[in-house]
């Protein structure tokens, strides 16, 4: 009887030990959980079953994470599950490309006080210099830094 739960504990604790080094990021619970079920096992097997039954408990556990690592690693496990695709779009342009100091556009959201304004044909987020600027307004770019454009009506 006590064998049995000795060896359902070691595999237990392997599987979830496993677990948390091939699949949950971090030291979580999976990982803990693993680890104080293996040393139960391991604790019974040397109190219960005697010094022998301990040592190849302990030395047994020992190996079989070591074996079930290195066979995953080293086979296509990592592969199949690593994502292999390029990402070839850029970020978001920079809007001193798109507008300058000067240039008139349309409200085509209400600048509340940020909101959407068309530009020729590229539709940028804008802000007010203060209050509000209704939908369908003719603008003016103010000011251009970095990401923020502020705009005034006209």
């Amino acid at each position: 009887m006590i064998t049995g739960v000795v060896i359902a504990l070691l595999l237990l604790g392997i599987l979830l030990l496993l677990l948390e080094i091939l699949f949950v990021p971090g030291t979580t619970i999976v990982g803990v959980g693993g680890v104080i079920l293996l040393a139960i096992g391991i604790y019974l097997a040397y109190d219960q079953l005697g010094s022998t039954a301990g040592h190849m408990s302990l030395a047994s556990s020992i190996a079989v994470i070591f074996l079930s690592l290195i066979v995953l690693l080293k086979g296509k496990t990592w592969q199949r599950m690593a994502l292999d695709t390029t990402v070839d779009g850029k970020g978001v342009e920079q809007v001193e490309n798109l507008v300058a100091v000067g240039d008139r556009g349309k409200t085509i959201s209400r600048l509340n006080p940020i909101g959407k304004a068309l530009f020729g044909e590229k539709i940028i987020e804008v802000s007010t210099t203060g209050g509000f600027v209704g939908e369908d307004e003719t603008i003016e770019v103010v000011k251009v830094e970095q990401n923020k454009i502020k705009v005034k009506t006209v």
